[in-house]
């Protein structure tokens, strides 16, 4: 029953949709979204991920790593892993997923196990930074940036629409 109301109102939401003309749309949009509105409003809200990005290989840990892998496995082509990737500089994931499939011994995991040292003694320049940008204006103090703003005037409803068939659910 539920599904079949839903249906019959998505018809009469389609319905009253083909009832809205390109002239409406352009009023509704000249008066509230055009930048030369008077009644037009405006947020813009940017946030920062606090989610810490991938980890990448600096070069220099690359070739350490490359040298490591010479010395235990004088064979194996240590340069192979570069037609596996996109970028210069690999993110950690690629490049430790290559290596994962091709070192599959005990000794290839003594040698992948000297990677995250690498990392941490040849980082990426800059990897850590957040640059702030210059035409941003940052909250630093949620509480005091929240006791400094003044209330809106309530505008009321953007359009009367008294005609528009009501929700029964």
């Amino acid at each position: 029953m539920l599904i079949l109301t839903k249906l019959c109102l998505d018809d009469k939401d389609a319905a009253l949709i083909r009832t809205i003309t390109k002239s409406d749309v352009l009023d509704l949009f000249m008066s509230k979204v055009h930048p030369s509105s008077q009644t037009r409003s405006k947020l813009s809200v940017q946030m920062v991920s606090q989610k810490p990005r991938p980890k990448r290989v600096s070069s220099a840990a690359v070739q350490a790593f490359e040298v490591i892998l010479r010395q235990a496995f004088p064979d194996i082509d240590e340069k192979a892993w570069r037609n596996s990737v996109e970028e210069d500089i690999p993110s950690l994931m690629e490049f430790g997923q290559y290596w994962l499939k091709v070192l599959t011994t005990d000794e290839g995991k003594k040698v992948l196990a000297q990677l995250p040292p690498l990392l941490k003694e040849y980082p990426v320049a800059g990897e850590d930074d957040y640059h702030k940008r210059t035409n941003v204006v940052y909250i630093e103090d949620q509480k005091a940036f929240k006791a400094g703003l003044l209330p809106a005037v309530n505008p009321g409803p953007l359009e009367q629409w008294n005609d528009l068939p009501q929700p029964k659910i």
